[in-house]
């Protein structure tokens, strides 16, 4: 047989430019159209656990930093280890926890506080920046950032005045207007698998914003701790902390001076296993040099007094996090410690 056999009453017909235009708007309206709905569905992100997380602490931001208390933000070192309910009782002022996670770094930390300022009826008297070891050692894009809920541009109008690159402010603006592309795996999870729904009460967070981990598992911390020292090792001849982190940790400081509040640095908890590690401690003094730098610049900036607060890998999940019990111990010191530096004032 020469040739293709062809279906009855098939015809060619020659493509012009109009139809070629046309065919382009249909397939952008259809894209369009889809991910406009997905936008108006509730957030796929919201319906995972990290998701979860970080929509319920921006909306507990934007109700405003309690006056004159105390505030963390910080990644999930800080997310479960900071007993708002502990803090307020040992200070005696009304405390909040906007820690999420460390992958948004110092940055996406600031965002938070920002959101939280502005609501607020007048500044809260003490910030924490409760950050792991780990977390200076991340990186970040602009989808990354996008999965908070910040709007779209003036970064560098925004604690902790840092704006982002180009190529990581288009990442953002694409991950708003196409959810389908930038959260492809959860949308794919929830159509395959049915993970539409999450049940809250596996990890919850309290009012106050204390994520509360209801069990640790201690045999997954040594390995995870060995994860945390390949990704110190790839840092290299970088900076410690990166430009990146500098650039905000030095914004959180001029928000200190300009609003009125302390601000305080923070070591999240750690396994003792990994604390005593020689490639861990000289990391940690690169990150404490800088922080201490800052310290001595202002009167409104400290780092926590004393060393690491460690535990062992049986009340930990990973290295870095803890359970509600070792939690109301790590806030119990970090008050203490606040009241050695006579916060707040």
């Amino acid at each position: 047989m020469a040739g293709i056999d062809r279906l009855a009453g098939e015809q060619e017909h020659a493509t012009g430019a109009r139809a070629f235009g046309l065919m382009l708007a249909l397939i952008a309206a259809v894209v369009l159209g889809v991910n406009a709905a997905a936008i108006r569905l509730s957030p796929v992100s919201e319906r995972t656990f990290d998701g979860r997380t970080v929509a319920t602490k921006w909306t507990l931001a934007s109700a405003g930093a309690p006056a004159g208390g105390v505030v963390a933000i910080g990644d999930s070192s800080g997310n479960f280890a900071v007993d708002t309910d502990v803090l307020e009782e040992r200070l005696g002022v009304e405390a909040r926890n906007y820690c999420t996670y460390g992958r948004f770094l110092n940055l996406g930390a600031g965002w938070f506080l920002d959101q939280a300022l502005e609501a607020a009826e007048a500044p809260p008297s003490v910030v924490l920046v409760v950050m792991g070891s780990r977390t200076f050692a991340l990186e970040a894009d602009g989808f990354t950032f996008a999965s908070i809920p910040a709007p779209l541009g003036g970064w560098a109008d925004r604690i902790p005045f840092v704006a982002l690159p180009m190529a990581e402010a288009l990442q953002f603006t694409a991950a708003r207007l196409f959810p389908l592309y930038a959260q492809h795996r959860s949308f794919e999870g929830g159509i395959r698998k049915g993970l539409w729904q999450i049940d809250g009460s596996r990890l919850p967070i309290r009012p106050g914003g204390t994520s509360v981990l209801p069990r640790a598992y201690p045999n997954g911390v040594a390995p995870f701790a060995e994860k945390v020292l390949g990704e110190i090792a790839a840092m290299g001849d970088g900076p410690i902390p990166s430009d990146r982190d500098r650039a905000a940790m030095v914004g959180l400081a001029r928000a200190a001076e300009e609003i009125g509040f302390d601000l305080v640095f923070v070591d999240g908890p750690v396994w003792e296993g990994l604390a005593v590690r020689e490639e861990h401690r000289a990391f940690l003094t690169e990150v404490h040099g800088f922080m201490d730098e800052l310290c001595d610049g202002s009167e409104r900036v400290h780092r926590l007094p004393g060393g690491l607060q460690v535990f062992q890998k049986e009340v930990m999940e990973n290295p870095f996090h803890l359970t509600g019990a070792a939690a109301s111990v790590f806030t119990a010191e970090l008050a203490d410690r606040l009241g050695e530096l006579g916060l707040p004032r």
